[in-house]
């Protein structure tokens, strides 16, 4: 799925048609997501209280499965070898940053949140030169590091996804030191379970869900740890419609921080390459994620997307 974002002036018929942006009442005839086929339903739109469209590319103008990964292939291609090196040398040493920090929050060791600053800056700064580079690099991780280097990236998708909203920087901070610590209950899951190549069992999977619980239990033994950090490691496996764990959280209990915190976890673990799966294309998992809205908070789903606006995404967006 290839979406993009028109405005409504741009609407033509033919095409296929996502969501609508603004006060819209759905039209029974034409669903809430469909294609365009009358110059009726386009006048609706065009003439309607329409901020803008989000349209379906890839069912309006069929394409190759294989141009899904065509621009970030040339994403990497097109660098030089100097800036994938810089890259992944400022990748590495933020690694070893986070593992540092995170390591030592776990250890019971009491680390202040202004601890986290210089890493947190330097991850806003590196993911700003290039998000493409930063997501393409850190997706390749070893077995040893996967941890952290997954806790790092999803820290600088949170860093984007908020300053793309225009977020307070002040929150920008603490959702970085969120994406940082999100996982740190991971450390408590036994190495096998966490790096186990096939599918879990019923135990292993009642393990692996513990971690939120046990990260927050962590935290919560700071003495300045902030509440949306808490939060956001709490519950971040949360979903919209209460499916999710550690407490079946649902529709509003969830908040904002915690809906973004989700997506940029899922985006990076389905595009990651780990020992045991092989990463998606970013196309790919965005539109995966797209196609479920029971999950995931759609508006904040489309806003990720058009942070995203790379060379990346192109053809997403």
């Amino acid at each position: 799925m290839v979406i993009k974002r028109i405005d409504k002036k741009q609407l033509k018929i033919g095409m296929f048609v996502e969501a609508i942006e603004g006060p819209w009442r759905d039209d029974p005839a034409m669903g809430r997501r469909f294609l365009l086929k009358t110059a009726e339903q386009l006048a609706a739109i065009v003439n309607g209280n329409v901020s803008g469209v989000f349209i379906n590319t890839a069912l309006g103008k069929p394409r190759g499965a294989s141009d899904t990964i065509v621009s970030e292939q040339k994403t990497l291609r097109n660098a030089t070898r100097q800036e994938k090196l810089r890259i992944a040398q400022a990748i590495n040493h933020q690694s070893e940053e986070a593992k540092g920090l995170i390591q030592g929050v776990f250890d019971g060791q009491d680390v202040s949140v202004a601890a986290f600053a210089p890493l947190s800056d330097d991850i806003g700064r590196t993911m700003d030169e290039n998000p493409s580079l930063f997501i393409g690099i850190s997706r390749l991780r070893s077995q040893d590091t996967a941890t952290f280097v997954h806790s790092l990236s999803v820290a600088a998708l949170m860093v984007h996804f908020a300053r793309s909203m225009e977020m307070d920087e002040s929150i920008v901070q603490l959702l970085c030191v969120a994406g940082l610590l999100h996982d740190v209950g991971k450390l408590a899951i036994p190495k096998q379970i966490l790096h186990k190549q096939g599918p879990l069992n019923a135990d292993e999977r009642v393990q692996i869900e513990q971690h939120p619980e046990l990260g927050y239990e962590i935290l919560k033994k700071q003495s300045d740890m902030p509440e949306l950090v808490l939060e956001i490691c709490r519950s971040h496996h949360e979903r919209i419609d209460g499916k999710g764990y550690p407490q079946g959280l649902s529709g509003t209990r969830i908040s904002p921080e915690v809906r973004m915190s989700t997506i940029c976890d899922v985006f990076d673990a389905l595009t990651s390459a780990r020992s045991y799966k092989k990463g998606w294309s970013a196309q790919h998992a965005l539109s995966w994620m797209m196609d479920r809205e029971e999950q995931f908070d759609r508006t904040l789903l489309r806003r990720f997307i058009l942070s995203l606006d790379t060379e990346m995404t192109k053809g997403l967006l």
